[in-house]
C-alpha cells in the first residue's frame, strides 16, 4: 500500500460498514450516496485484496479478513479523532485526577506541604502520588509514563523532556546553638561531619578539595529526617541546601550558618517529558508547582 496515494476515507467508510453492515444505512450515516459508498468497498477491496463484505440475505456479512482488520481500524481512526479534537480543558474544582510527582527526599521536604496546600484550597478530588527519585530515575520513569512531573536537580537535559528552572538553592551549614560566633574556614576543616547521601556529600568534597581542603566526614545516612537529630544533639556540622535548613531549624537548638568557602548555588528544576506538553491539566499542575517556590528569608547566624 502506498499511503501517498490512500485515500484515508475509505477507512470511515469501513468502520462504518462494520458497525450497519449496509451500503445503504452506511451512506445515510456518512452523508454519501449509496453509489459512492460502494465505489469506496470497491477500492478497499483492491486494497486488502479481499471481498471484505459479501452479501448474505439482506445485510453485508463481513468475511475473516475484514474481522481481522475492524480492531487495528478502529484503533487507528481513534488515535487520528483525539489527535484532531480540540484541546481538552481542565477545572480544578470538579477534578478527580491523581497526580504523580516524582521527588527526593530534599524537593519534597521544602515544597510538598506548599503543593498539597493550594492543591487542597482548588480541589477536594485531586490526588497527588509521589515516588521516591534520583537524579539517574528521570530519564526512566519519563519514559515509562511512571510519573508525570519530576521535581530535581538536573545537569542535562534528554531531548524529549523539557524543563524549567524553579528555583536556585544555595548552600549554608548548619549546626547546633553555640553562640553566635562565625564559621571560620578552620573551623569547618577541623570539625567533624554529618553528611546525607552521597551527591551532596560529593559535591563539597569536590569544592574543597579545588582550596587543596578535605573535610571529616564522621557520619554518613542516606535520608535526611535524621539529620536535624544529629546536629541538635552533637558537635557535627551538616552542609546542606538552605531551604531544607531552614525546615530542619524551626523550633530546634539549630544555628544556620554561611559557608566559610565559595560553592555554586544549585538550580532545582521541574521536568515533564514533551509528549505531555500540552496536557491541560499538566500545565495547570506545572504553574501551581511554579506558584510555591518563594522562599522565606534565611536568618544567619553572624
Amino acid at each position: 500500500m502506498n499511503l501517498r496515494h490512500f485515500n484515508l476515507n475509505l477507512l470511515v467508510v469501513f468502520e462504518a460498514m462494520m458497525s450497519e453492515r449496509s451500503t445503504t444505512k452506511t451512506g445515510q450515516i456518512l452523508g454519501l450516496s449509496q453509489s459512492a459508498v460502494s465505489n469506496s468497498l470497491t477500492q478497499l477491496r483492491h486494497v486488502f485484496d479481499d471481498p471484505l463484505f459479501v452479501r448474505h440475505r439482506n445485510e453485508m456479512v463481513p468475511t475473516a479478513r475484514a474481522l481481522e482488520l475492524a480492531t487495528p481500524i478502529s484503533h487507528a481512526l481513534q488515535e487520528v479523532r483525539s489527535i484532531a479534537k480540540a484541546p481538552d480543558t481542565f477545572e480544578p474544582e470538579t477534578s478527580n485526577r491523581m497526580f504523580r510527582i516524582g521527588m527526593n527526599d530534599y524537593s519534597a521536604f521544602v515544597l510538598l506541604g506548599d503543593i498539597a496546600n493550594r492543591v487542597r484550597v482548588q480541589s477536594s478530588g485531586i490526588q497527588i502520588s509521589v515516588r521516591n527519585i534520583n537524579q539517574s530515575d528521570i530519564r526512566a520513569v519519563l519514559d515509562n509514563d511512571e510519573v508525570d512531573i519530576c521535581i530535581a536537580y538536573i545537569d542535562k537535559v534528554d531531548p524529549r523532556h523539557e524543563a524549567l528552572v524553579l528555583f536556585e538553592d544555595e548552600w549554608v551549614c548548619a549546626r547546633r546553638s553555640v553562640g553566635r560566633s562565625p564559621l571560620t574556614l578552620d573551623a569547618y576543616l577541623a570539625a567533624n561531619h554529618v553528611v546525607v547521601g552521597n551527591a551532596m556529600a560529593n559535591h563539597i568534597d569536590r569544592q574543597l578539595k579545588t582550596l587543596g581542603a578535605s573535610r571529616t566526614n564522621r557520619i554518613s545516612i542516606p535520608f535526611c529526617l535524621a539529620a536535624p537529630v544529629l546536629v541538635e544533639k552533637s558537635d557535627l556540622l551538616l552542609t546542606l541546601p538552605s531551604r531544607l535548613a531552614r525546615e530542619f531549624s524551626r523550633g530546634r537548638n539549630i544555628d544556620i550558618l554561611k559557608l566559610p568557602f565559595l560553592t555554586p548555588n544549585f538550580p532545582v528544576s521541574r521536568v515533564w517529558h514533551s509528549r505531555f506538553a500540552h496536557d491541560s491539566g499538566l500545565r495547570w499542575m506545572r504553574d501551581l508547582i511554579a506558584s510555591t517556590t518563594v522562599a522565606e528569608p534565611i536568618q544567619y547566624v553572624a
